[in-house]
C-alpha cells in the first residue's frame, strides 16, 4: 500500500500514529523551526513551500537557509537556483481535476498531488484549522478530503480537526472571481471564503 503521512502545525495530545516503512512523511512551510516540530518530521521524504520567494524569505520565523541546506527534494511552484526544488505539477494536477481553481490553501495543494500521485492511505495529524485565521481554508480542505475518498484514498485522521466538522455542503463554487491560494496569491482575502462569498 502507498501510504502518506501528511503533518499541519497544531499541536496535540494524541500520540503520533506509527510511520510506517516505505511510506512517505511530508512537512509544508517554516514549520520546522517555527514550532519545534523535528520530532513530528523527523525522516521526512518531501518538504512544500508553495509559496513566492518573497514570502518565505519574509517570514518571521525564516526556514530559506535551511530549505536551500537540504539534499532531499523542496517541492515549490518555482525553480529555485540555491536548493533541491522539485517543481509541482500545478497544471496537471489541475487538468486530472477538470481545470478546477479550487486552492485555498497548502494543504488542498497537497492534497490535490496525493491524489494525483496514486497514494491509497494519508494519515492526517495535526490539522485542527480552528484559528480565525485558517477558517477559510476549511471548506476547500474538506472538498480535496472529499476528492480523495471519492477517488478510493484511506483518510486516517488521527487529532481534532475542523476538517471533519461537515457543517456546509461541499461543493466546489464558482472562482472565477477568486485566486488560487500560493499559486497567485498569499493574501486570504483574495481567496474563496464560504463566509463572504
Amino acid at each position: 500500500m502507498k501510504v502518506l503521512h501528511l503533518y499541519g502545525g497544531a499541536t496535540s495530545s494524541t500520540p503520533l500514529p506509527e510511520f510506517p516503512a516505505g511510506a512517505e512523511k511530508w512537512g509544508i512551510n517554516n514549520l520546522w523551526c517555527k514550532y519545534n516540530l523535528k520530532e513530528r518530521y523527523e525522516g521526512w521524504t518531501r518538504w512544500f513551500d508553495l509559496h513566492p520567494d518573497a514570502h518565505v524569505q519574509g517570514r518571521k520565523h525564516n526556514m530559506y537557509p535551511w530549505l536551500c541546506q537540504q539534499t532531499k527534494p523542496i517541492v515549490r511552484f518555482w525553480p529555485d537556483p540555491n536548493m533541491n526544488t522539485q517543481l509541482y505539477p500545478h497544471e496537471a494536477v489541475r487538468a486530472k481535476f477538470g481545470g478546477t481553481r479550487f486552492f485555498c490553501s497548502s494543504f488542498d495543494w497537497l492534497m490535490a498531488l496525493a491524489i494525483y500521485e496514486g497514494f491509497e492511505r494519508v494519515d492526517l495529524y495535526g490539522w485542527r484549522m480552528a484559528q480565525l485565521n485558517y477558517v477559510h481554508q476549511v471548506k476547500s480542505g474538506q472538498f480535496w478530503i472529499r476528492k480523495a475518498v471519492e477517488a478510493g484514498v484511506e483518510i486516517v485522521n488521527h487529532s481534532k480537526s475542523s476538517l471533519f466538522i461537515v457543517k456546509h455542503t461541499v461543493v466546489e463554487p464558482d472562482m472565477s472571481k477568486w485566486k488560487m491560494y500560493g499559486l497567485e496569491t498569499c493574501k486570504r482575502g483574495e481567496c474563496y471564503s464560504h463566509r463572504w462569498a
